[in-house]
């Protein structure tokens, strides 16, 4: 009984609690439908008041009770917590019915299921089958109860093209996926720790309250809305046996502020009941709890408003039931009895081992060794995994030695974030005008925000994260950015708030590259120099406190680096939980960096090379760990390929998908796609004013990329042009930018038909033949204005007519050339109908009629931007006065004016640290120098560095080296235009040389000069057989490196000091100060 009391009393909390909640939710969400994050925030502070006496300790640390949990775990759960609560919550304010929002978290056991396959656990086919038939028996509840409200379940009727419900539903389908990772989290947490289900709840919520700070603003209008809503009615039975002044209260309160307060109630015997019930059994079991309360809160419903239960509706629950039964039965009866039957045969096994016999009194066996005799070799993945098993169950006894012995490595990223976050919000609201690039990206999120399509070369995501930072902050995209100087402070832009996310994200971006060195191995020394020299680079700063993209591209690209390395780290513990763990976060980082910019696919080549070296020696018959089946190989390669190319891949296709989805709106970006693809846009003008043509209409026709009409007049083309070629003195044609009754052509049909123009009917009617090519090869319906793009294909020359922009001579009045162009295929060839003069206004093609956007597969959306985006991003090869040429770059030769201010002479100059990129490019060369020298030493027999040294060199600091080169050397085949920036990827990676070649020089270790004989090698060859160079030339202290660290650091802070009024902006320098920072002729402003 006292093992079933804890079991019932949850059961009760939770299904009293939820059901209860149930009512006050739709109270609450029928008056006001986007409140999900005030009833979140309402459910947790009274949650975590009430729950403060489980952890309150008048004599404890912060008078609160020391948890025998990590706080760090309590931390990662209550972020998972907070946010699962408040995506779930965050649906209602999308176009998701009540009964695909029910299917969707119905999907709840499944994925907690495949969330504990995942990590490591094992269900009985009993207790598969049992959750696939309760998922679907809720589904079958919800489209009973959908149907007997009128509403239709057929996927048919749903909108799946409505941005808000894909929105919603990549919401809730996100939200499934965390809320099965925090139960197997959770349940981690009280098997390897306790079940301290109490701190669990008091943690979870009050470490979550921070979170809703950002939020503010909304929150308050929530409240707001909920408060104007009628007084509560406290019925006169009831008000009878209440206070009066409790009857005042009640009365004077809002009633939907009462039923928030009661929702946070229920909402907090529901979580205790579940709290209590995760304690006690595995997070499957929780779930199917749950959705077995789902369906009794459908039963409720029933039988509280009066509502017919249908028979499939009583399939629905039979299904749930009889589930939820046999998993019961399953996990409660069977399991437990199997295992103690297997218990009790081994023990009978072991009993009869130890007991000698007359026939072998000496040899005795054991079930595990009785084939020892065999003479198979050992199996690399088992060993692997004792291995693994063997270090968890020590964790908790090491894991205090560990702590206390890299708590220098911790002071040092705390102090190094710190720093960090604090040079790159220094005066970050300094320029309040929009600088440099700021154009652009802060255009682009205000496009986002106004649903309206624009066209850039650079994948979404990364304006993605602009537009969500305005969208925290309420920002409606009213400001466009249109030009340098233009002021926040007078348009009301929430300019600091954007900044705020690339600052963020570059602060970050120093902690990364401090545990890439880290997890790498390397001394303090090394980490603290490469850490400090990106944190104390003027270029890095300058970048990552504006509205550009380089911040988050450099910020996952290191985020990359970082989880290759602790993956690389778990090589001899394959697909373990953390092995996976690292391995898609690799793949998601790799996936974020190139949905940033497509110079993201450099960081995919750097880490791509060593995979298939670490694939390569995988296939070694020879190799060291045991030689692994091709079967085996086969997991391990697809594994990969899964991690770090499918899932990156579909996490980039997810992102314009999002972009598709939120520009739903007509916008100047409409001009660079197909008309196919306009007409997918609300509001589009080709839909709105296209019209179909006939013959014998008047028409002008319009080059698509030039803009220019197809002209002719009465003059005629000279007898010899200038470079002496002879003309057909033929009536000119040329293209003419205005409107004129000489861009008038009539529509004839192709054949002679009754008319007076024998001419063109005559000998020469062929040469003025053209065919009329339809872009799309899909092109269906009539041939109308402005929708209708096409080619003028000349039929005897097989040539497509075609304009460009440099202008004919005096002769033709300057306009535009017409000509004949080869490539058929080449986009400039295409022109359209821009208008019918002829139409009368009477004529019914005048009518227009309301035409809804037309729908077009995402695939060829996809496709057709990737051209685009292509072809233009080739097309940048115009000249700007501060692009620069990739071999300027190491040595810092020129840098970009991002921004002026002539009345205070104060600039914006983006410039790195020179004194930091010049010593980490001397060192890109030492190291060269020091690779090519050690295979000269062993060509000639020499063997100058130990097995250790010489692996730490080539594979540890030789993969820093690869990612310096994989993001620098192929800029030297693009044809562009290339600024500074682009260089700062490449920078981060020689940082990381820089401070592996620290300790690499200075961290020594002592002389032994016994070890000074040249014996022969294995092929006869003499080899010198000494103590390599490290260990005869210095001793084995860190001060050297210090001292090296120290000195680097000096002169890099002072060089960032002297070069921060131009990173900043801040003050204005004299003539005299500008003038003495032209360290290599800089082209500063105000030098004169």
């Amino acid at each position: 009984m006292a093992a079933i009391a804890p079991l019932a009393g949850s059961f009760a909390l939770i299904f009293g609690g939820c059901c209860s909640n149930v009512y006050c939710l739709e109270a609450i969400v029928k008056h006001e439908p986007d409140s999900g994050l005030l009833i979140t925030l309402f459910q947790f502070v009274f949650t975590c008041v009430s729950t403060l006496h489980y952890q309150f300790d008048p004599n404890g640390r912060f008078f609160v009770k020391p948890s025998p949990v990590p706080f760090r775990k309590w931390c990662i759960s209550a972020a998972l917590f907070f946010t699962v609560n408040m995506m779930n919550n965050w649906a209602f304010a999308f176009d998701i019915s009540v009964p695909v929002h029910i299917i969707l978290r119905s999907f709840g056991s499944v994925t907690t299921m495949a969330a504990g396959w995942l990590r490591g656990k094992r269900y009985t086919p009993v207790q598969v089958f049992s959750v696939a038939v309760l998922t679907a028996g809720v589904m079958v509840s919800a489209w009973a109860d959908a149907k007997s409200k009128g509403k239709s379940m057929d996927t048919s009727s749903v909108d799946f093209t409505n941005a808000s419900f894909e929105a919603g539903l990549v919401v809730l389908l996100v939200a499934q996926f965390l809320s099965a990772y925090m139960g197997a989290y959770v349940e981690d947490i009280y098997r390897q720790h306790g079940n301290h289900w109490q701190a669990n709840l008091f943690y979870s919520h009050l470490l979550s309250l921070p979170l809703f700070g950002g939020f503010y603003p909304i929150l308050y209008d929530q409240f707001a809305r909920l408060q104007a809503s009628q007084p509560f009615v406290v019925p006169h039975s009831v008000a009878t046996a209440l206070p009066p002044s409790l009857n005042k209260v009640l009365a004077s309160t809002s009633q939907h502020v009462i039923f928030l307060t009661a929702n946070a109630v229920t909402q907090l015997l529901c979580i205790t009941g579940v709290n209590i019930l995760s304690a006690n059994t595995s997070a499957v079991t929780v779930t199917i709890v749950l959705n077995i309360r789902k369906l009794v809160s459908f039963l409720l419903s029933i039988w509280l408003f009066g509502n017919q239960m249908s028979g499939m509706m009583k399939v629905g629950a039979a299904m749930v039931f009889g589930a939820g039964a046999l998993y019961g039965w399953e996990t409660s009866y069977v399991i437990p009895k199997k295992r103690r039957e297997a218990a009790e045969k081994n023990g009978k096994k072991h009993s009869a081992s130890c007991t000698p016999t007359m026939t072998a009194p000496v040899v005795r066996q054991r079930g595990p060794n009785k084939d020892k005799k065999r003479g198979t070799s050992p199996n690399p993945e088992t060993i692997s995994e004792k291995v693994h098993d063997v270090v968890e169950k020590v964790k908790p006894k090491l894991a205090p030695k560990k702590a206390s012995s890299e708590w220098d490595y911790r002071l040092a990223i705390t102090i190094l974030t710190v720093l960090a976050f604090i040079t790159r919000f220094w005066g970050i609201t300094h320029p309040n005008q929009v600088v440099f690039d700021e154009v652009h990206f802060g255009k682009f999120a205000s496009y986002y925000l106004q649903r309206t399509y624009f066209f850039d070369v650079h994948p979404p995501f990364g304006k993605l994260l602009f537009a969500f930072a305005g969208w925290l902050v309420g920002y409606d995209g009213s400001f466009l950015f249109d030009n340098i100087g233009d002021s926040y402070i007078t348009n009301k832009v929430p300019y600091v708030a954007y900044r705020a996310m690339p600052a963020t994200l570059g602060a970050l971006t120093v902690p990364v590259v401090f545990l890439i060195m880290w997890e790498s191995g390397y001394s303090l020394p090394a980490c603290v120099t490469a850490a400090g020299l990106l944190l104390f680079d003027n270029g890095h700063i300058a970048e990552t406190r504006l509205i550009l993209l380089d911040a988050s591209l450099i910020f996952f690209m290191a985020t990359s680096i970082w989880a290759y390395v602790r993956f690389y780290k778990l090589r001899h513990a394959p697909f373990s939980r953390k092995w996976w763990k690292w391995l898609l976060i690799t793949g998601i980082s790799l996936s974020c960096v190139i949905s940033i910019k497509y110079v993201g696919a450099f960081t995919f080549f750097s880490i791509g090379i060593p995979v298939l070296f670490d694939l390569w020696d995988l296939m070694d018959i020879n190799r060291r760990q045991g030689a692994l089946t091709l079967q085996q190989f086969g997991k391990h390669f697809a594994a990969r390929a899964l991690g770090l190319v499918i899932i990156p891949f579909f996490l980039y296709l997810f992102w314009f998908q999002v972009h598709f989805s939120i520009l739903s709106k007509s916008g100047p970006g409409d001009d660079f796609m197909t008309p196919e693809f306009q007409e997918t846009l609300s509001d589009n003008i080709m839909t709105l004013q296209s019209v179909g043509i006939d013959y014998y209409d008047s028409i002008t026709i319009k080059h698509k990329e030039t803009k220019v009409y197809l002209h002719s007049h009465a003059d005629k083309y000279p007898l010899r042009y200038d470079d002496g070629r002879i003309s057909s003195q033929g009536q000119q044609v040329t293209g003419y930018p205005h409107n004129d009754t000489n861009n008038h052509w009539e529509i004839l049909p192709s054949k002679a038909l009754t008319s007076t123009m024998e001419d063109a009917n005559g000998k020469r009617y062929n040469d003025t033949l053209f065919e009329l090519r339809v872009e799309s090869n899909k092109q269906k319906g009539d041939f109308k204005t402005m929708s209708t793009h096409f080619k003028l294909i000349h039929v005897p020359t097989k040539v497509a007519m075609w304009t460009h922009t440099k202008p004919l001579p005096e002769w033709a009045y300057k306009q535009a050339e017409i000509n004949g162009n080869k490539n058929v295929q080449q986009t400039s060839n295409i022109w359209f109908v821009d208008d019918i003069p002829s139409l009368p206004a009477e004529d019914d093609r005048n009518k227009k009629e309301v035409r809804k956007p037309k729908h077009l597969s995402f695939l060829r959306k996809y496709v057709e931007l990737q051209r685009a985006m292509f072809f233009h991003n080739n097309a940048l090869t115009s000249s700007h006065p501060y692009a620069s040429y990739p071999i300027s770059w190491p040595f810092l030769l020129r840098g970009v004016s991002f921004w002026t201010h002539n009345d205070t002479r104060q600039q914006i100059y983006f410039i790195g640290n020179p004194l930091g990129w010049w010593i980490a490019s001397s060192l890109l060369a030492v190291f060269v120098g020091i690779i090519g020298a050690d295979q000269l030493a062993l060509r000639r027999g020499m063997d100058a560095l130990d097995t250790r040294t010489r692996s730490r060199l080539y594979n540890s600091t030789g993969f820093f080296f690869l990612t310096w080169m994989a993001h620098y050397v192929p800029f030297y085949i693009m044809g562009r235009q290339l600024f500074l920036h682009h260089y700062l990827p490449a920078h981060l990676a020689s940082v990381l040389v820089t401070g592996a070649l620290i300790e690499f020089i200075f961290n020594m270790e002592p002389v032994d000069p016994e070890h000074n004989t040249a014996t022969p090698d294995a092929k006869g060859h003499r080899r010198t057989k000494s103590r390599p160079v490290r260990e005869r030339v210095a001793s084995q202290s860190l001060l050297a490196s210090w001292i090296a660290c120290a000195v680097i650091l000096a002169v890099v802070i002072w060089c960032f000091l002297f070069f921060a009024p131009i990173t900043y902006g801040k003050p204005g320098l004299s003539v005299e100060q500008v003038k003495a920072r032209k360290w290599l002729n800089y082209d500063l402003h105000f030098a004169k």
